[in-house]
């Protein structure tokens, strides 16, 4: 073939900001019209993988990513192109679409279009042969659908993850390929879409084993498929650690040392094959990559982002700037209400969805791969029948009708792009509404509530929400929940069943729960006639309120009351929660990038006291106070606008003065109200990490995940 080879280095621009792979059963691409059982996950036989790859850890506060060791990566010699051997000959079909490469900021065609790839993520094809998932059972039937313009899919590329189970057991890769992936291939190029084959790595970058397995592969796939105009290649799907927290340059100078000796191997064997490159911190950091480019032709930069990274809006510094200054696909996004304790995916359409295309359309040349395409790896646009999810609560209707509407935006002129319209959502009716709802004690401080479930005569019922006090809870795909609740309290309980397409049924019939016990609290918070001044002076408002000494060192060592120690005071009134710190400390030191590695103050809330053992979302906050007056950090309300507060220098430390406004907290005070409550003190004497960590109340450090460790703090008049 004629191809003409693409030439286009990225500019060596400079980015700000700094970022940190979740992962069958017959069916339609509509609701179906029979009765369905509710959906659960499609089961897992016994000791085989997983549906589910590992999710990437969102770096905390008060802990940094754990990271490998930084061996640098030993080269082997493996560098030769391979030859594949088959006993049959390859069956090559040839596609009608132009080669991809990249031009400036743009992915262009090699007539000098732009293209902005926009496609779907399958599973693995091995997992999905084996354990028989797909509408029909197989990878195939996921594949037919996923390019099925007669069922109004338009993905112009499909991205294809290639892990180890699947070429492993496929009797190594080169059987792997002629098995399973030369298909996909072939079948790509007989509907005209590109297809992207992603070496699904999700492991540290700087071991000898990675940089083995990186050569081992592209060995086999990349002269495999260098002549096939239609493929393009993601050479490591999501390099973890080292992320060097704080650091995104060094991090990234790390990555691109190993990534280098990649990219250039892929190169000799593919030289006019574009190449996709993730980076550290899963594949999170695309604008280091755009502001210090790896070598060679022809380099788009992969970006992964979940809704446990924060909304699309916090990170326009990352893959915005990354955008603007070199070929950006964020080849892994997806979100799903469905299983509230997966906390990378969770999120909604109108609350996640909505602004991650808002910040991928202000950036034209910004292309995507939603994740996944799929009835069990998560998140999921399928239910167990393969019906379409949608609504607020699924991304499935969403991802195909956007498909739909930029099926003709900048796509070369060979792609096809007709087919059939998209219709919509077909259903809205709701659910009937949950019966048989019980209760039943668990603890002083848990109850279960359960329920009959619910089916839907036309689209699966997916998830249940549970009201407390006529507020929602955490949702559930199971008939039961566990409830935190406050010993001596009473509790009103009513359940609503949604369907696949986010439909919510009528509440249930209210039950009533009546918790054991009497609550213990740990301190009284009275309420103060006036309040007092934020400014860093200690004023008479503070005189009545009791002071509580630090109790526990949680990390370090504490070389006398001089080197670390303190109180702190609160009060409240019908507008805020009024808090002073009083810090003993020695020795200042602000030099990390991390507050909780400096001098600080974290304060722990949680405004309900519903104690879950994990951040609810709602009103559970960890506020990090540095002792230099920087912005403040940890897990905060969406706004924190209006919440004042103030660090004043003192003879023997420092003194933190702040107003929590009631309304940011999300609760009503009056005397009687229980908070979860607690405060802790970082100390850094000298330059590097923290030295030592006091707390209040918790006896151990984990109050940055786990909202049961902190104290139960009444309100009194």
């Amino acid at each position: 073939m004629d191809r003409r080879r693409f030439l286009a280095k990225l500019s060596a621009l400079s980015a700000v900001g700094l970022a940190g792979c979740p992962g069958g059963s017959g069916g339609t691409d509509t609701p179906a019209e029979t009765e369905t059982s509710a959906a659960t996950e499609s089961p897992t036989p016994t000791g085989t993988p997983t549906p589910v790859p590992t999710a990437p850890p969102t770096a905390t506060p008060t802990q940094a990513p754990t990271e490998t060791p930084t061996d640098e990566p030993t080269e082997t010699p493996t560098d030769e192109p391979t030859e594949t051997a088959t006993d049959e000959p390859r069956t090559v079909v040839e596609s009608n679409l132009p080669r991809l490469g990249t031009e400036g900021t743009w992915i262009v065609d090699e007539n000098g279009n732009r293209v902005v790839p926009r496609g779907v993520s399958t599973i693995e094809p091995w997992f999905a042969d084996q354990y028989e998932t797909g509408p029909d059972g197989d990878y195939q039937s996921i594949l037919s659908l996923a390019t099925d313009r007669d069922r109004a899919w338009y993905p112009n590329v499909i991205r294809l993850p290639l892990d180890e189970r699947g070429y492993d057991n496929a009797g190594g890769l080169e059987a792997y390929a002629a098995e399973y992936v030369d298909p996909i291939v072939n079948h790509c190029a007989e509907q005209g879409i590109y297809v992207i084959v992603d070496h699904h790595l999700i492991e540290g970058y700087l071991t000898d084993a990675v940089d083995r397995k990186m050569r081992e592969f592209w060995n086999v796939m990349a002269p495999r498929y260098a002549d096939r105009s239609h493929v393009i290649y993601e050479i490591f799907n999501e390099p973890t650690e080292p992320t060097h927290y704080g650091n995104a340059e060094l991090a990234w100078s790390k990555f691109k040392e190993a990534a280098q000796p990649w990219v250039d191997l892929v190169a000799d064997h593919a030289p006019d094959t574009m190449q996709i490159v993730g980076s550290p911190r899963w594949s999170q950091m695309p604008h280091m990559a755009a502001q210090d480019p790896l070598e060679g032709d022809n380099l788009a930069y992969a970006g992964h982002f979940y809704p446990s990274h924060g909304a699309a809006t916090e990170w326009t510094d990352v893959y915005g700037a990354a955008a603007e200054q070199a070929p950006v696909l964020m080849t892994e996004f997806g979100w799903s209400e469905a299983d509230p304790a997966d906390e990378v995916t969770h999120g909604s359409t109108s609350g996640w969805g909505e602004g991650f295309r808002a910040l991928v359309e202000s950036y034209p040349n910004l292309g995507w791969v939603g994740w996944a395409f799929s009835a069990g790896w998560k998140p999921a646009m399928f239910d167990e029948q393969w019906n379409l999810l949608g609504g607020e609560y699924f991304m499935g209707h969403f991802i195909k009708n956007w498909l739909w509407e930029k099926r003709d935006d900048h796509v070369p002129d060979a792609l096809p792009t007709d087919g059939a319209g998209y219709n919509g959502p077909p259903d809205e009716t709701a659910p009937a509404a949950p019966t048989g709802v019980e209760t039943q004690g668990v603890s002083s401080q848990r109850f279960e509530v359960s329920w009959d479930r619910v089916v839907d005569d036309e689209t699966s019922t997916q998830l249940y929400q549970v009201y407390l006090d006529g507020q929602a809870t955490s949702l559930t795909g199971g008939s039961s929940m566990l409830l935190n609740g406050t010993p001596g309290e009473e509790y009103e309980v009513s359940v609503t069943a949604i369907d696949a397409l986010s439909n919510e049924s009528d509440r249930s019939a209210t039950v009533t729960h009546q918790m054991e016990g009497e609550l213990s609290v740990a301190a009284e918070i009275g309420q103060t006639a006036t309040a007092p001044s934020i400014d860093g002076s200690v004023d008479d408002a503070w005189s009545a309120a009791t002071t509580h000494e630090f109790q526990h060192v949680l990390q370090g060592s504490v070389d006398g009351d001089s080197d670390l120690g303190g109180t702190w005071r609160a009060s409240w009134d019908s507008d805020a929660l009024y808090l002073l710190v009083d810090v003993t400390d020695d020795a200042a030191a602000s030099d990390s990038s991390a507050d909780y590695q400096d001098d600080s103050v974290e304060v722990y809330v949680d405004a309900d006291n519903s104690k879950n053992d994990s951040y609810d979302g709602t009103n559970d906050f960890q506020f990090t106070f540095p002792r230099n007056g920087d912005e403040i950090s940890g897990q905060q309300p969406q706004s924190t606008e209006n919440l004042e507060w103030t660090v004043a220098d003192t003879d023997d430390g420092y003194h933190l003065e702040a107003a929590f406004p009631w309304s940011m907290l999300g609760v009503t005070p009056e005397s009687g109200h229980v908070l979860g409550f607690d405060v802790h003190v970082n100390d850094d004497d000298d330059e590097g990490d923290r030295d030592a960590k006091i707390s209040w109340f918790a006896e151990e450090d984990n109050a940055w995940q786990n909202p049961t460790l902190f104290a139960n703090v009444g309100l009194t008049d």
